[in-house]
């Protein structure tokens, strides 16, 4: 049985990625072979985030991908046509963006999935979706200047409207408060107050995930930080206010992402990274502000730039996902107790894949894979199950 720490963020990979098993598949069934992929794009795209989501209320899985990076390119959504593939699509916005992450989630309130969308040196943007998958002009929030490389989604003040983290690497990471409406400081029509920071400017962060790390009831901050930067722990109080931090890791790692789920069914978040120049790793919350490095897993001079964690075996417990540059991806089953093992190496090793997305594109009820690509075609992968 999972546990719920992690905030019931933003919905916006999950819907359950629609894509919820009851049957347990043998490890040597299951198969990601490059034979059963498409690509979904051709055009070399700087393509650095994807996100999925019911976007068009339909009860299938579209696709928003965020592309450009430090060069502005056009984004698009993709329609899916009754789960037979993302075929439709549609650009976002009236002008190219430098965007680094995109996250679906429902920012106003009003029951749909909005978009939202970071970039580096602009402005970030919302889109806010009229229930059928339509969006009207983008809606700015932040700093032009900003080394924005990713944001993340959740309800830090308990006001039931999702708040937005957006991290930058090399400068204040800042926290927006939603007023209810999907207003944020800096945008118009809006009188809230500045956004909060958090962290230091020793922090070189490139990603950031909520869940309560230590059961005490209140939402916490993990960092994982670049260019040798200390990983850490910001522990969250009163008022919207971080800290002491727990370091994890060696404290000298260049992490590039994590996700923080129960690896080992204990009731408690574990971390799991995605390191560059080094193995990821597997880091289990012992209790007590102890956190243990219990396993390092993919190559030792590899180049995770993504990690995601989803059942992709119907186990009930949490398996890998991991997208490299300069190697093909990994996907890695779970034992249970979160131990490790490879399943299947998929795309190229040529790719440079930046972004992850797993869920049911084509409506059998399996978890697919959708690697984000720099410079190359957006690749769906699907599960298929040999039977014995």
């Amino acid at each position: 049985m999972r546990s719920c720490f992690s905030v019931r963020l933003c919905l916006q990979t999950c819907l359950c990625a629609l894509s919820c098993q009851t049957v347990v598949f043998a490890a040597e069934n299951i198969d990601y072979s490059n034979r059963r992929s498409y690509p979904i794009s051709v055009e070399p795209f700087f393509t650095a985030g994807i996100a999925l989501g019911d976007i068009d209320g339909d009860g299938d899985l579209d696709m928003v991908e965020a592309n450009g990076r430090h060069w502005p390119q056009a984004n698009y959504i993709y329609f899916n046509a009754e789960n037979r593939g993302l075929t439709k699509r549609v650009q976002l916005g009236a002008y190219e963006r430098t965007a680094y992450t995109v996250k679906l989630a429902d920012m106003d309130g009003d029951g749909d999935l909005d978009i939202v969308q970071a970039s580096d040196k602009q402005e970030n943007q919302i889109y806010f979706n009229d229930g059928t998958g339509q969006f009207g002009p983008a809606h700015l929030f932040g700093d032009v200047q900003s080394n924005t490389r990713s944001i993340e989604i959740a309800d830090l003040n308990g006001d039931g409207a999702l708040d937005i983290l957006e991290i930058c690497r090399g400068s204040p990471n800042l926290l927006f408060i939603n007023d209810g409406a999907g207003r944020f400081p800096g945008m118009e029509q809006s009188d809230i107050a500045l956004p909060v920071t958090f962290g230091d400017l020793s922090d070189r962060t490139l990603s950031v995930k909520v869940a309560d790390m230590n059961d005490d009831g209140q939402f916490d901050l993990i960092l994982a930080n670049r260019d040798g930067g200390q990983n850490k722990i910001l522990l969250g109080r009163a008022n919207l206010q971080f800290g002491p931090a727990i370091p994890f890791g060696s404290g000298e790692d260049d992490t590039r992402g994590l996700v923080v789920v129960d690896m080992n069914d204990d009731g408690r978040p574990d971390i799991v990274t995605a390191n560059i120049g080094e193995a990821n790793g597997v880091i289990l919350n012992k209790g007590n502000g102890v956190f243990d490095l219990s396993q390092r897993f993919g190559a030792d001079t590899g180049h995770s730039y993504a990690i995601l964690a989803h059942d992709l075996d119907g186990d009930e417990d949490m398996d890998i996902i991991v997208a490299n540059v300069g190697g093909k991806n990994r996907v890695f089953l779970n034992d249970g107790t979160g131990q490790l093992s490879l399943l299947a190496e998929i795309g190229l090793a040529e790719h440079k894949t930046y972004a992850l997305g797993v869920g049911d594109i084509n409506g059998d009820g399996l978890p697919d894979i959708i690697a984000g690509n720099s410079e190359g075609a957006n690749i769906v992968y699907f599960q298929t199950v040999q039977s014995d």
